[in-house]
């Protein structure tokens, strides 16, 4: 018997949500597929689900050497988001702008800020969501509740903050410039997770 192709792809992405690096991810996989090979055994009766197995293969790891730490990640997350929030906007607000010059307003910031807090709680919530070994609904349900408050927040906030005068603003080349400089180094970190997680199996003697 041979490991089905779907559930090696769901045990695959379980894994690499718990940040497991991409050497254990692949001895992991092996193990299972030999195991499948080897007993004719259902790899669910075996091994659990998906992600029940890579819930256990987390808390069993030695935290320094087969995970990043829980710091590192979030600093990671935090960072990309900050980048893809601040960078679309900048770029966004300059190449659409009918003047030389881009203002942002106090609206403007407060809007940006929340928003980027929303993405962040959001984006864990729905992690928590695939990873947690119970609870996985309360945070699916709160990862969409988050997402809601965010969209209200944008058309919120007009009413709430004042919108003039701006508070800095911006030559059109310079909003193109950091715009175009913060998604490219969202896209840099998003490459070194992508190079991380690359899954190597281990070498057979």
């Amino acid at each position: 018997m041979t490991l089905d192709g779907k559930h090696r792809e769901e045990l695959q992405v379980a894994l690499r949500l718990h940040e497991i690096s991409g050497e254990r991810v692949g001895e992991v996989l092996a193990e299972v597929e030999a195991h499948v090979r080897e007993t004719g055994e259902d790899p669910v009766e075996a091994f659990g689900r998906p992600h029940e197995c890579a819930a256990r293969v987390a808390e069993q790891l030695d935290r320094r050497t087969g995970t990043r730490s829980t710091l590192a990640v979030a600093v990671s997350g935090l960072a990309t988001a900050a980048l893809v929030v601040f960078g679309s906007d900048f770029l966004l607000d300059a190449l659409f702008s009918s003047t030389d010059v881009v203002a942002y307003t106090l609206e403007d910031t407060v809007a940006l800020l929340v928003l980027l807090v929303l993405v962040v709680t959001g984006t864990t919530l729905a992690f928590q969501a695939c990873t947690a070994q119970w609870g996985n609904a309360a945070f699916g349900g709160a990862a969409i509740c988050v997402v809601a408050l965010g969209i209200a927040a944008q058309f919120a906030s007009g009413g709430l903050v004042d919108d003039v005068p701006p508070l800095y603003a911006l030559p059109r080349w310079a909003a193109i410039a950091l715009g175009s400089a913060a998604l490219a180094g969202a896209v840099t970190l998003l490459l070194r997770a992508v190079r991380r997680g690359r899954v190597v199996y281990p070498q057979m003697s």
